[in-house]
């Protein structure tokens, strides 16, 4: 049992808020319901430096006048008594959070599998912001021979998607970009570049070179261009500071060229863009070859954090629990053979994706139990994360993350050579954003 609004349960019988309610509660459960009751207490102390700004961001996100919790929170405490802890209560079983999981006291929690498996995952929850990031690994080579399961390495195209990811984990993740744009230019567009790049964008900042005109995809007038690659497979470097140079070195590229553009720094009275502070991140992949492959172009420089430390950025971690999806006797099999060689298999899976397991292979089932311990440690986290995975497992991460029925997990789109940006304030909004990274084509058609 819980509540929306704690304050507004106040008047109701099932609210916890003194100590006879909580013995009412648990006597009426068990005798009507022969259910045992767990009641979690959470307390929240003046010396937590984001308290007040959570408050803020929950007031907004309530659409509630300012300062309304802080009265609330004054109100409720006129009422609330505290689980005691002079014996009187050492019957019930219970948590106390306090200040989130800085500090935990249970009782009575871990006599039962249900009561220690919520104390495990309480313990690692908060509310701080925090953001996933999701990509499936670049495209392989079972992805173009239609195939499933295996152990394929990138294709040429997965290859190129490879150092791509890496420059938007070097800007965007570690470097807080909040835009990031890959265009890759056809022999026409390369022609027309000079006329749609300008020293000077619309905010009037100076230094550099900026989005001017019309752009395919969703690159803005005024976005820096910041980095170059001159040509597929080529490694991408800085992007010049004046117009002409990027037009000589785009003209005198044989191959195609790729840019990337990200937002530029706020500030007219700057000559060249401000310098970011770099935010602490991690990496994590499956075991398998092409989630590897895929990580294998994203850096790792040590940062000096306070006391001494040493943080390795988008340290790489390889779990096995996010492998795909085992498909057993169908290893490395196309959908089209599976029902030429078994009908009644994909049959089968048509009836019920989520519960159909390949023969002496895996189903979603199987998945959603070996991604408990990566969720939980997940759910640890304050920095970012970026999680190079499968689409099978990524379907039901996104959906874990976002609230999406597991009933409906099977069908949840993860692209191939695109991020998902998934931003959760710690309020219940939760806002999504997807970068497409490409490429789409490495022919010259």
């Amino acid at each position: 049992l819980y509540v929306t609004d704690t304050y507004a349960a106040l008047p109701s019988m099932w609210s916890g808020h003194s100590k006879w309610r909580r013995r009412w509660m648990a006597q009426t459960l068990e005798n009507e319901l022969q259910a045992h009751s767990i009641f979690v207490e959470i307390q929240v102390d003046d010396t937590m430096t984001h308290r007040q700004e959570y408050m803020d961001r929950l007031e907004r996100s309530r659409g509630l006048p300012a300062g309304t919790l802080v009265r609330n929170i004054n109100d409720y405490s006129q009422h609330y008594v505290t689980i005691q802890a002079d014996g009187t209560e050492d019957d019930l079983a219970y948590m106390k959070l306090i200040n989130y999981n800085h500090k935990v006291v249970t009782n009575n929690m871990m006599r039962s599998f249900i009561g220690s498996r919520i104390a495990q995952f309480l313990t690692s929850v908060h509310p701080y912001k925090r953001t996933v990031y999701l990509s499936r690994h670049g495209e392989s080579e079972y992805n173009v021979e239609k195939k499933i399961g295996g152990d394929s390495s990138l294709s040429p195209l997965g290859r190129e998607y490879a150092p791509r990811l890496a420059e938007f984990a070097d800007l965007v993740i570690c470097g807080g970009h909040e835009m990031f744009e890959c265009v890759t230019l056809s022999a026409e567009e390369a022609s027309t570049i000079r006329s749609r790049l300008s020293r000077v964008p619309a905010s009037g900042q100076t230094g550099g070179v900026f989005a001017k005109g019309k752009w395919e995809g969703n690159v803005r007038q005024g976005m820096r261009l910041k980095r170059m690659q001159l040509g597929y497979g080529q490694p991408f470097q800085d992007a010049p500071q004046s117009v002409d140079e990027v037009v000589h070195l785009v003209e005198a590229c044989p191959g195609r060229v790729t840019l990337i553009f990200v937002d530029s720094s706020s500030g007219s009275d700057s000559s060249f863009e401000s310098p970011r502070q770099q935010v602490c991140a991690r990496l994590w992949t499956s075991s398998l070859r092409r989630t590897k492959e895929t990580a294998a172009h994203i850096r790792h420089p040590a940062i000096q954090m306070a006391g001494g430390r040493v943080w390795e950025q988008m340290s790489h971690r390889i779990y096995r629990n996010l492998d795909e999806v085992y498909a057993g006797d169908f290893e490395g099999f196309t959908y089209e053979e599976i029902k030429k060689r078994a009908p009644e298999e994909a049959s089968l899976r048509k009836i019920d994706k989520l519960g159909y397991r390949y023969p002496r292979g895996e189903s979603y089932y199987d998945i959603i139990a070996r991604l408990d311990l990566p969720i939980q440690q997940l759910e640890t986290f304050h920095e970012p994360i970026l999680i190079i995975g499968h689409q099978a497992v990524h379907r039901l991460v996104y959906a874990f993350l976002t609230g999406v029925d597991r009933t409906m997990s099977t069908e949840i789109n993860i692209p191939l050579h695109t991020v998902i940006k998934l931003e959760y304030d710690g309020t219940g909004a939760l806002q999504e954003t997807r970068f497409f990274l490409g490429p789409v084509r490495l022919d010259e058609d």
